[in-house]
């Protein structure tokens, strides 16, 4: 009986071994083991995306649409990645030129719409500027002296420490107020995202 009793107690102990980690991989985020700064009263909301990825061309209206239901309860921020492709680095230097322009404003949806719609290629620089330049009130010039310069180069390579410091495994991704990274396919897809995102911003407005 009391061999029984000590199998039964290891059987239950082994159970537990195995459920705890299931249940902790089927958590729709995880937790940063070391939580990035933020800027700002509101909560930061990051998107970790490239204009070269078609899921995060689908999310770009999904994401737009949210942040504008939450108002100033949040702070987005686009963290472009390039996971080590040339073609994807070209795209995020594109995206913190526009920045540095001033003219995201005009360029983010259009640079989604003109890869994924229209079928447009950009190769290097000198595609970059002849788009902004035909859609933005910028010069062609203009758009390659930022893509050379000392502020995009900061950029690109802080976005780079960022993607490294969330562990980020592919795009579209959401962090959460720097200690938070969800998962997509745990969350149930694009729209389960940004509804833990959304639960998650109430939990880090109320503390």
């Amino acid at each position: 009986m009391h061999r029984l009793y000590w199998i039964l107690v290891a059987g239950l102990l082994a159970l537990i071994g195995v459920a705890g980690p299931v249940l902790a991989q089927d958590q729709p985020y995880r937790e940063l083991d070391s939580p990035q700064s933020t800027e700002g009263g509101a909560v930061e909301v990051r998107e970790f995306f490239s204009y070269g990825c078609p899921h995060c061309h689908d999310f770009e209206p999904r994401l737009s649409a949210w942040a504008e239901s939450m108002g100033d309860r949040i702070d987005v921020v686009h963290t472009p990645v390039t996971f080590g492709r040339d073609s994807w680095a070209l795209l995020a230097r594109a995206y913190y030129a526009a920045e540095a322009l001033d003219i995201l404003g005009t360029t983010h949806t259009a640079t989604f719409e003109a890869i994924h719609e229209q079928g447009r290629q950009f190769s290097d620089a000198d595609d970059v500027a002849a788009f902004y330049a035909d859609i933005a009130e910028v010069s062609e010039q203009a758009v390659l002296d930022a893509l050379a310069s000392f502020e995009v180069d900061a950029s690109a390579r802080r976005a780079e420490r960022m993607v490294s410091a969330y562990g980020v495994p592919g795009t579209p991704a959401v962090g959460v107020a720097g200690r938070y990274l969800i998962d997509v396919r745990a969350a149930g897809g694009q729209a389960g995202m940004l509804d833990v995102a959304e639960q998650l911003v109430a939990e880090e407005s109320s503390r």
